[in-house]
């Protein structure tokens, strides 16, 4: 087994992995690259052979981020690695091998998505909202967005604070932070943030929410078909992480391969 802590040998484990992924994204990483590539900048990598068979892998404390590899017959983790593991997210494929292994652990399904450039998609519009661009210098579109967040069900708890946080991401990309406001009191009613990552060209569709009392009516397509026609002429991936919903695939999304996420 080889190890890829740090400096050029952790390069050339994440230029193995690039390589791969420009291959198959959605059968190597359950998540955007420029996503994978910060957690294997924060992790422990590996790579296992026995004879032909090889295994790339990462650890981040006793988390299993990510597992590759050229044959599906075998689990090139022993059973002693695996158990000392409390979450690990795996390709269906591989989570075959150590199902019974792991039978201990909660599993949760998720399917990327990637959008179908053969998709005909409709630029919707309305009388009552606009499509409108994030304005960095405006606090109050921070603190808008992280309240349109916030109001839904979905669970987050967000600060403006932390939105601002976001425009450090590597993947941060101006063009594709998007507000829909009422027209006349250009009050915001929905946000989508999105990232694009040159080295890749690909789009990462991540955050995409309508408040509560605005749901219904299309404002969500909206948004998505103005951010994916922001970024279909530069990107060869446009894609996002999480389950394979109707309101997706509205929009022109397909499911992609599916993942395991396995936690104590």
């Amino acid at each position: 087994m080889s190890s890829y802590p740090e400096g050029r040998e952790k390069e050339k484990f994440i230029k193995w992995v690039q390589e791969l992924y420009r291959q198959n994204p959605g059968g190597v990483s359950s998540i955007a690259y420029h996503k994978l590539e910060h957690l294997l900048r924060e992790s422990r990598c590996y790579q296992v052979t026995h004879g032909e068979q090889q295994a790339l892998y990462a650890l981040r404390q006793k988390q299993l981020v990510f597992y590759w590899s050229n044959q599906k017959e075998r689990f090139l983790l022993s059973e002693e690695q695996l158990a000392e593991l409390d979450f690990l997210v795996l390709h269906a494929d591989y989570y075959l091998l150590v199902a019974d292994a792991l039978s201990g652990l909660q599993t949760e399904e998720s399917y990327p998505l990637f959008y179908d450039s053969t998709w005909q998609q409709q630029q919707l519009s309305s009388s009552n909202y606009e499509v409108a661009s994030f304005d960095f210098a405006n606090d109050g579109d921070y603190a808008a967005a992280a309240a349109i967040i916030t109001s839904t069900n979905a669970g987050y708890k967000v600060t403006p604070t932390r939105v601002r946080s976001w425009t450090a991401d590597s993947a941060f990309d101006p063009t594709l932070w998007l507000l829909v406001k009422e027209r006349g009191t250009g009050q915001p009613v929905g946000v989508g943030i999105s990232g694009y990552y040159p080295p890749m060209q690909e789009a990462d569709l991540d955050w995409f929410f309508v408040h509560p009392a605005h749901q219904g009516i299309g404002i969500g397509r909206m948004l998505v078909a103005a951010t994916v026609a922001r970024c279909q002429s530069k990107a060869r991936i446009i894609r996002l992480s999480g389950i394979a919903d109707g309101f997706y695939t509205k929009c022109g999304f397909k499911p992609g391969d599916k993942w395991i996420i396995m936690h104590r």
